[in-house]
């Protein structure tokens, strides 16, 4: 298991094996990174599909979790699940997933990672284009368009990455194609084609929401 401190955020990336357990981030619990007044992440990787009883109650500053696998089995102690409640920590994940079904079990907010739209060209050649679909700390919605290239810097030839926000219930007032107009003409097609923002957008609208506060909900 590989554990290290966060990417973009403020805590701690652990992945590279299937069974997260407390040794393995023992270690970590003195680090500037986890004890800061704010808060910190803990994101599970891809590879974890399971998580031991007692990882996280030896963490107090505990914020958000963030579960890139939709399967993982997050289990929890009763000193876990009483910090996890207590610290109201919102668990980011994708939609109908284990981590959205542990956000409904404890009554915390659940908020929708990142997501990959499309991508098109060649890095190696005239550069790659990808699209994102993103969420700022508050919820809130935007596309972030990432243009990289090799050998000059993609500023130089009109590229680079810029931001998009989008309105909160964009996925109410907004179609597919109305999103997918505000990109890069070179992921149009392809954003349409790949069906994922649609199916995310349907989802949303569903569910009324990418961030979906479960203490509200009413049984």
């Amino acid at each position: 298991m590989i554990v290290s401190r966060g990417y973009g955020k403020h805590g701690l990336d652990a992945d590279g094996d299937a069974v997260l357990q407390q040794k393995h981030v023992i270690r970590w619990t003195d680090d500037e990174e986890v004890t800061r007044p704010g808060g910190f992440a803990f994101q599970l990787g891809e590879d974890i599909t399971e998580v031991e009883p007692d990882v996280f109650e030896i963490f107090p500053n505990l914020a958000e979790i963030w579960v890139l696998n939709p399967e993982c089995r997050i289990f929890l102690s009763g000193k876990a699940t009483e910090l996890i409640q207590k610290n109201q920590v919102r668990i980011r994940g994708y939609f109908n997933s284990t981590a959205e079904k542990l956000a409904q079990e404890l009554k915390l907010t659940f908020q929708h990672l990142d997501v990959r739209l499309a991508s098109s060209g060649n890095y190696f050649e005239h550069g790659s284009r990808t699209i994102y679909l993103r969420f700022y700390s508050n919820g809130s919605p935007y596309i972030n368009q990432d243009y990289r290239c090799q050998g000059s810097s993609a500023g130089s030839d009109g590229g680079g990455e810029t931001d998009i926000d989008l309105p909160d219930d964009f996925f109410m007032t907004m179609s597919a194609e109305d999103v997918a107009g505000e990109c890069w003409g070179s992921c149009y097609d392809k954003m349409l084609k790949n069906g994922i923002l649609a199916k995310l957008m349907k989802t949303a609208k569903q569910k009324k929401g990418f961030r979906i506060d479960y203490s509200e909900k009413i049984e």
